[in-house]
């Protein structure tokens, strides 16, 4: 989906998009782009399209779509048309989620997200390889050019930088390395520990390495398609716990992380057995948004739940002193977009103006 660029054609760089601020997580599992539906959805954009170049960004806590664009106001109104058909969702609905970049804005709004001042933790590292990878994706479906090409390179060195330079890079950078952290915590050393991961997704596979990492050697990994856990249980060294038998299993391990996207719990305190060895502690683990354990769990005698909402607030007791760099790092990122901005003034012999 390349363009000629014309010398006389003024190409803005715009973008749309939500997050976990401003839309539910039902409504960003509505409009999240998996691979495939990122093929569909590029697949969808019509040559005449007031889209120039695209770059589409999904993660769980994040849906943008960045792109370049001759009138900010048509481009956005067409967006917004599309992705309503495309995803079969209330245009209202979307409108109330949705925010929209311009210029300078918009490239400011990627250097913030690339540097993670706009993660749910503050600094975490894998959005720098969540945008690096969304920008290769969409290079190679032809959906960008020149100005994109420029515009998310510069980006993902910028998140570089702001990483070497400040303090955003030490440290654990994720509600999944927390995860792991307070599990060191609470267990002390998890060498001869049984420890069940259910969900093969991005942050259940990110689990197992980091267990892996800090010295787990009984792991075993249970997924509600089975094919999936076995393909990774073959890759990591794991063990496999078929999905149907994850309820009557679940009381027999030490540790259990559940990272699935499950609507509904998948564990209750009825798959705890009332004559369980109390002296026997369990850490059950819940990065499921919802909640993938019934909260009553935490209630039963040696269990200690520990749920996304308790990460939270101990990733932001240890930020503290991270965010005393929030001054060199928006220095950093507005050298950054200045450095962008000029470039792009060059290339387009025009002045790029917000709004």
């Amino acid at each position: 989906m390349t363009h000629p660029h014309s010398t006389t054609t003024q190409l803005h760089v715009g973008a749309l998009g939500t997050d976990f601020k401003s839309a539910s997580l039902s409504m960003r599992d509505a409009l999240y782009l998996d691979n495939e539906k990122l093929v569909a959805f590029f697949n969808s954009l019509p040559k005449d399209s007031p889209l120039r170049e695209v770059v589409a960004l999904s993660t769980c806590n994040r849906i943008e779509i960045y792109y370049v664009c001759d009138d900010h106001a048509a481009a956005s109104s067409w967006l917004r048309d599309h992705l309503v058909k495309f995803h079969g969702v209330p245009r209202s609905h979307l409108d109330r989620a949705f925010k929209e970049y311009r210029c300078a804005e918009a490239v400011r709004h990627l250097l913030q997200v690339v540097s993670g001042t706009e993660s749910m933790v503050f600094g975490e590292h894998e959005i720098l390889g969540q945008v690096r990878d969304a920008y290769h994706q969409c290079y190679r479906n032809k959906t960008t050019d020149s100005y994109l090409n420029r515009l998310f390179q510069h980006a993902v060195a910028t998140g570089k930088k702001v990483r070497a330079l400040t303090s955003a890079g030490r440290g654990a950078l994720s509600v999944g390395s927390i995860a792991i952290e307070r599990i060191l915590e609470l267990c002390g050393n998890i060498d001869n520990s049984d420890i069940l991961v259910v969900g093969a997704g991005t942050m259940g596979i990110r689990a197992v390495k980091r267990l892996t990492s800090a010295g787990a050697h009984s792991l075993t990994l249970a997924n509600r398609t089975n094919e999936r856990a076995q393909k990774y249980c073959g890759h990591f060294g794991l063990h496999f716990l078929p999905y149907s038998e994850l309820r009557n299993r679940f009381a027999a391990f030490d540790i259990v992380i559940l990272a699935t996207a499950s609507k509904s719990p998948i564990v209750s305190r009825d798959n705890i057995p009332n004559d369980r060895d109390n002296a026997r502690r369990m850490v059950v683990v819940d990065l499921g948004a919802p909640r993938n354990a019934d909260p009553a769990i935490g209630a039963a005698p040696g269990v200690t739940l520990v749920c996304v909402d308790d990460l939270k607030e101990i990733s932001q007791r240890r930020l503290a002193d991270r965010r005393k760099d929030m001054d060199l790092i928006s220095a950093i990122i507005e050298e950054q977009a200045d450095k962008f901005t000029k470039w792009y003034n060059v290339k387009t012999r025009l002045v790029c103006e917000a709004p």
